[in-house]
């Protein structure tokens, strides 16, 4: 059963019916509008790749938290070595003084970038799955930067991180006990989150 949250740009779908024995058990499918940016399409159909469900959100969060924390001197000096590790990986990205790596917690599925502005926030990815594509409106779009305002990525990422831990962390973690005889602890999702809607509320009242 596919379960999706869903932002105005953002679009998480995860699979609460799969899962594999690994560190990334769970299918996801992650689309940014049009883009889809971690994931598989074959034979007509998307799939979704292997991730670290909380893993997922946890990046995305902190992606946000350093987007919005532009001036920190921690997160200046982060961003100019991740940016030398992004020209290594043969991306070209713009004059963005954030930069963000992840690999989003997939397993072996994608790269990703994510950059922002004073007003943009811009992912530079490369969805290794989608280059073996077999769907034509798939092919040739493995690798691409997706721009939307920084604004509407922040609140998109809030709302559905919100949603998931809410309503489907807690059966993430059911289904975990049921394969593995344990559960995880997610508190430190809710406070990642907690910290991204407090600097988000800091920015947007000056």
């Amino acid at each position: 059963m596919w379960v999706t949250l869903k932002g105005k740009h953002l679009t998480v779908k995860i699979d609460l019916e799969r899962y594999v024995g690994t560190p990334s058990p769970f299918f996801l499918i992650f689309t940014v509008d049009e883009h889809l940016l971690l994931g598989a399409c074959w034979k007509g159909g998307l799939d979704g790749a292997n991730v670290a469900v909380h893993g997922f959100f946890q990046e995305l969060l902190m992606a946000s938290s350093y987007m919005l924390r532009p001036e920190d001197p921690k997160i200046q000096k982060y961003s100019q070595s991740e940016r030398k590790l992004a020209e290594w990986d043969k991306f070209q990205l713009g004059n963005e003084p954030v930069v963000y790596g992840t690999t989003l917690n997939s397993e072996g599925a994608g790269l990703y970038y994510f950059c922002s502005t004073k007003d943009l926030a811009r992912i530079y990815y490369h969805n290794e799955l989608l280059e073996f594509t077999d769907c034509p409106e798939y092919e040739g779009k493995h690798k691409g930067v997706v721009e939307v305002p920084l604004k509407e990525f922040i609140e998109d990422v809030l709302k559905i991180s919100r949603e998931y831990l809410e309503k489907y962390a807690p059966v993430i973690e059911e289904i975990r006990f049921k394969h593995k005889g344990k559960k995880e602890d997610y508190n430190f999702l809710w406070e990642l989150y907690q910290e991204v809607k407090e600097l988000y509320e800091k920015v947007e009242n000056g």
